[in-house]
């Protein structure tokens, strides 16, 4: 009497399984969930919704997009670059990183002379800065 129920559990699992798949939804959660509900989880899963193609769900960032361009051109960190700080006061070498971390601490600012072997003379941060 017990391996024609077993089998029994067995085999809405797997139906359900498969019909999971069909439908876009988790197969592994619904063999459990067939095998635990039966015939009641097969039509659950019937009457549930299919998900979605490309449907966009919503974001947590409620609606607004996130750029995730880069906030600077990559090649300026293969070089070294150097700033002045108020006081004329020469920093660095260091990397165009880390020098775009000293300004979102607001360390250094837009206005801040920086200069690297390439460049004839020193020049405002904010000609380097891509994006805010």
């Amino acid at each position: 009497m017990l391996f024609p129920s077993a089998l029994m559990w067995i085999v809405f699992g797997a139906v359900s399984a498969y019909f999971a798949k069909i439908r876009g939804k988790n197969p592994y959660l619904w063999f459990f969930l067939g095998m635990l509900f039966g015939v009641f989880g097969l039509l659950y899963l019937f009457f549930t919704p299919k998900p979605r193609r490309g449907e966009q769900t919503e974001s947590p960032t409620d609606g607004k997009t996130i750029d995730i361009s880069p906030a600077f051109d990559p090649k300026f960190n293969e070089i070294f670059w150097y700033y002045l700080d108020p006081e004329n006061k020469q920093y660095g070498p260091m990397s165009f990183d880390a020098l775009y971390r000293l300004y979102k601490d607001a360390n250094i600012s837009k206005k801040t002379f920086v200069w690297n072997e390439s460049l004839e003379s020193w020049k405002p941060l904010g000609e380097f800065i891509l994006v805010e």
